[in-house]
């Protein structure tokens, strides 16, 4: 019994000092251009290099103003590398590479009264980028943040006909708040 309440034990604590890997967290600017919502999980590489993959969404309402050219949503995707000193630090140097992706409105029409937008033809812009910047995260979880600039490395034909390079910037900042757990 004794042997089997100690297994426990330790059970419970080996799994209390587990590193939190997952976070959740809101990005003003950086690669949604305006905002995003984003996932990331760290995948231990060594004990100063993690990879930490990500997936994110935004989305904004359309107007009559801008409706010519810019669509809906975004998906930015990106594969960072994060290096610390140990393994137990919270403060990262955070690298990467990105894709964005977003919908950018290649032909439309109004309705009778021009009162509302009718997507006729819509494509997937396609915009790749190098992150450097800094991320502060506990090993334990909770409160996390991040800021970085973003180079835009390549940007599509079509993105560039549509909307040119002034949405694009060629750098551009990132900051992130959000949670670990």
């Amino acid at each position: 019994m004794a042997l089997l309440l100690l297994s426990a034990v330790i059970v419970q604590f080996a799994s209390a000092q587990e590193t939190k890997k997952n976070s959740l967290y809101l990005e003003i600017g950086g690669n949604g251009v305006l905002y995003s919502v984003n996932y990331d999980r760290i995948i231990p590489i060594s004990t100063q290099f993690k990879l930490a993959p990500r997936i994110g969404f935004d989305y904004v309402p359309r107007n009559i103003k801008n409706a010519p050219t810019y669509g809906n949503w975004s998906f930015p995707i990106e594969a960072n590398v994060l290096y610390a000193q140990s393994r137990e630090s919270k403060n990262f140097l955070e690298g990467g590479l990105g894709l964005s992706l977003f919908n950018i409105v290649a032909n439309y029409k109004y309705n009778n009264d021009k009162t509302e937008i009718i997507d006729t033809e819509v494509k997937t812009a396609k915009i790749t980028t190098f992150r450097l910047g800094f991320r502060h995260q506990k090993p334990t979880g909770g409160f996390m943040y991040r800021a970085g600039l973003l180079v835009r490395l390549s940007q599509d034909e079509f993105s560039k006909q549509r909307v040119g390079d002034d949405l694009f910037f060629v750098i551009w900042p990132g900051a992130s708040l959000g949670y670990t757990f």
